[in-house]
């Protein structure tokens, strides 16, 4: 009974409808279907499963291993032994990759095609129906994985052997070892692609990256309103900001380019690429001179020669918008124009845009004593907090992405996940800074003032005395944001990441199954969210007995 009272009430019903569920998913074949295809779980993923296993605890064993190298002196009992585990267990994984190689290739080979390109890939067999790697790349990559398990046993080895040794540079090569072996377990842990699991891989990957890129902006966030103005600050950005609106200016005086509609409008409307958006809009939506607000269909032409021949060629064009000099061959003008270039109008706007805010930044601070920073990051904060999540998803993960890319030139193009992740971070840092901020407000001013008159930089004070006191009062708002943002991954469906949000859409849309999808989804939501508030509040507990 005693352990029954330890367990959270929450977790007790969880645990007394157990049976229920599992039964529910065991007898029921729309449920089942449903929980695999939420899941994420691919061909073959029982043997990918074990070969992950394996190389997983290997991993574990060895970075343990690594810790005791370096923490050797006062290493606990259960780490000693994990690191003697260490090496018969990376010798024992390289034998069966030698002897056995068939048990730990179907996870090589999963990770190993997934890293590739699909569609453009030369390692690819396409003949069969279901794609897969060429049989020499096959016997490539088990030589590689035999190859990189012999070397794991070696820097093991070497693991044990540096703990006994004094050795130069010691330190140095310990701490390369847990780098090495933590890399390993990462990867495995957080990039490599998971056959047995995808859905839930990607959900806990976009929330536990979503969180640490939010805690480090919100630290960011409050590090920059704690700024405090010095004599000169509101001369130095003020100057900055002016210096900016002037540079504005320059590119705003360059010279304009004359375009001219030619040609007719009857068919389509040759737009030479390049051209800026809001111009093949106005000729698009018909709001130029004698356009008639109608819409207009047009079609891209590489330059501008390319663009008055089709009016000769192609039936479905009859006129171009085309630099004036261009038309040579004397098609009429049916509207004319003059705008600045994208060269010059897109950094002009650029410029216009920091500077007009860094200059109403500076005035703020100037009106109210404070640094002009600090009061841009409690703009943002409050401003961030006051959009939904959703239109953060959507703004981030489409026209500002896309924006990225073009201002590029393709250099930048982001994945959805990628795009997803941003947006979560950039929202819950805001949330992230107001807890932060709140657990340094309750250190008490005293402790500053002993940090200083200690003669601690005000960096030292903050990251010695303020942020490990702050970080046990805030872990249970952290945690709750935590589970929060594990649900919100759920919105990146809308930008077609596929995690269990979106697998369960495209299998009711498949199935057109009423219920069981959704409540499938409903209860692996709820079973997540109530194992991560679990190892939450074991987190609490044992911050509460390091307080004692």
């Amino acid at each position: 009974m005693s352990r029954l009272s330890s367990i959270r009430p929450s977790n007790l019903v969880l645990l007394a409808a157990a049976p229920f569920i599992i039964y529910l998913f065991a007898t029921s074949s729309k449920y089942l279907r449903s929980l695999i295809a939420i899941l994420g779980i691919g061909n073959n993923a029982g043997p990918i499963f074990i070969g992950f296993l394996l190389i997983l605890a290997a991993a574990i064993l060895g970075y343990l291993c690594a810790r005791y190298a370096r923490f050797q002196t006062h290493a606990p009992a259960w780490l000693r032994l994990s690191a003697l585990a260490a090496f018969p267990a990376a010798v024992a994984l390289s034998i069966l990759g030698f002897v056995q190689p068939q048990v730990l290739m179907p996870f090589a080979e999963s990770v190993f095609f997934h890293s590739l390109s699909e569609n453009t890939s030369t390692l690819i067999d396409r003949s069969n129906q279901t794609w897969v790697l060429l049989p020499d790349v096959v016997a490539q990559v088990q030589t590689g994985l035999q190859i990189l398990l012999a070397a794991y046993a070696v820097v093991i080895a070497l693991c044990l052997v540096s703990a006994r040794l004094m050795v130069p540079f010691r330190g140095y090569i310990r701490l390369g070892f847990e780098v090495l072996t933590g890399g390993l377990l990462f990867y495995l842990m957080f990039m490599a692609h998971w056959q047995f699991a995808t859905g839930v891989a990607i959900t806990f990957r976009a929330a536990i990256f979503a969180y640490i890129f939010a805690a480090i902006l919100g630290l960011i966030w409050v590090g920059l309103q704690s700024f405090k103005p010095k004599a000169r600050t509101t001369v130095t950005y003020g100057s900055i900001s002016l210096a900016l609106l002037a540079i504005s200016a320059f590119f705003f005086m360059q010279p304009q380019v004359n375009y001219a509609l030619v040609g007719s409008t009857e068919a389509r409307i040759a737009i030479v690429r390049g051209t800026p958006q809001a111009q093949a809009d106005l000729i698009r939506f018909g709001e130029f001179d004698g356009g008639g607000e109608r819409q207009y269909k047009i079609r891209s032409a590489t330059d501008a020669a390319s663009a008055l021949e089709q009016i000769e060629t192609v039936d479905s064009v009859s006129g171009a918008f085309v630099p004036v000099e261009a038309n040579t061959q004397g098609y009429p003008v049916l509207w004319q124009t003059s705008f600045l270039p994208d060269k010059y109008r897109n950094p002009a706007l650029a410029f216009a845009v920091f500077g007009f805010l860094l200059l109403t930044l500076t005035i703020g601070g100037a009106q109210h004593k404070l640094h002009p920073l600090a009061v841009g990051a409690e703009f943002f904060v409050d401003t961030i907090r006051g959009i939904p999540m959703l239109v953060i998803i959507l703004y981030i993960g489409l026209p500002l992405a896309g924006a990225v890319k073009d201002a590029t030139g393709g250099g930048i193009d982001m994945t959805n996940m990628t795009r997803g992740i941003i947006a979560i971070s950039v929202g819950y840092s805001a949330y992230m800074a107001e807890i932060f901020r709140s657990g340094i407000e309750a250190i008490p001013k005293g402790q500053l003032e002993a940090g200083s008159s200690l003669g601690l930089s005000r960096w030292q004070t903050a990251r010695l005395i303020v942020l490990p006191q702050a970080l046990r009062i805030v872990t249970p708002p952290l945690g709750n944001e935590f589970i929060a943002m594990i649900k919100d991954t759920s919105l990146l469906s809308i930008l077609s990441v596929r995690d269990m949000t979106q697998r369960m859409r495209e299998f009711q849309a498949a199935s057109f199954l009423p219920f069981a999808p959704f409540n499938t989804a409903a209860i692996l939501y709820v079973v997540i969210t109530l194992a991560c508030a679990s190892f939450l509040k074991w987190i609490e507990r044992r911050a509460a007995k390091d307080d004692r």
